[in-house]
């Protein structure tokens, strides 16, 4: 590795503690303010909607792999710049695939299944993704490519879909509720200003190669991806607990 790689990959690391730093102030300034971006019941006892704020982080950080996806394109499977900006965009497609065929669940039940099934076939999508890079890919092989990244991106759209409208109905309060759905916007915003740096990282450390610089970000990002399976049930749980205290403040009121 050369002293020019190390010392990129050292700045890029320097960048993203410092975009973490900035994060955590955020956090603990949003804590202690008067006036709020996301709403106060965020921060108070067990509320579930720091959990479906985290859910929709997690799958929005994972969704920027996209950015490198036509480079690997172009660097290992010699793809032109059309083929490989739509080997990019297979995720895109996945997303709007996963929303549509999830938007037929209705009941509770389902919607948790939804939930948690999403991070997991995301996971699965990139980790076949992942195996398949290989230096001089055969067209089969590319073929997988696309496949594979449509599975991950479906991932992504049957869960956040889901998670957005958690989100919007945390709160009976109308302005709560409001201000909750702002929230999801920036969380998201916020995620894939954090995942691109996170994929600039994992890239830089998996160098020079491109295949371990693929392999690095890729399943980086699997072990990110699964860790909002672990949310899921979080939420779930912090739901429980919310919904049933404030059943038991209408009894005593």
């Amino acid at each position: 590795m050369s002293i020019a790689s190390i010392v990129d990959g050292t700045a890029t690391i320097v960048l993203l503690v410092v975009a973490v730093a900035i994060g955590g102030a955020f956090v603990l300034w949003e804590r202690i303010a008067s006036s709020r971006v996301l709403p106060e019941m965020t921060y108070r006892g067990r509320s579930p909607l720091r959990w479906i704020y985290l859910a929709i982080v997690v799958l929005a950080v994972v969704s920027t792999i996209e950015m490198f996806i036509p480079l690997f394109g172009q660097r290992l499977g010699g793809l032109g710049p059309l083929a490989a900006g739509l080997l990019g965009a297979a995720i895109s497609w996945g997303w709007t695939v996963g929303t549509l065929s999830s938007s037929g669940a209705e009941t509770d039940r389902m919607r948790r299944a939804v939930r948690v099934a999403g991070p997991l076939i995301l996971a699965a999508g990139l980790a076949a993704y992942g195996l398949l890079q290989v230096d001089d890919p055969s067209g089969w092989v590319i073929a997988g490519w696309y496949l594979t990244l449509l599975v991950a991106g479906t991932g992504i759209g049957m869960a956040i879909s889901h998670w957005f409208t958690a989100g919007m109905r945390v709160s009976t309060d109308d302005a709560e509720a409001a201000q909750a759905s702002a929230g999801l916007n920036t969380s998201q915003l916020i995620a894939n200003a954090f995942g691109s740096a996170l994929a600039g990282v994992l890239v830089a450390l998996g160098g020079p190669s491109t295949v371990g610089s693929a392999r690095v970000l890729t399943f980086g990002f699997v072990i990110i991806a699964l860790l909002g399976v672990l949310i899921a049930f979080r939420e779930f749980a912090a739901a429980r607990g919310w919904r049933n205290a404030e059943t038991a403040e209408r009894a005593v009121l």
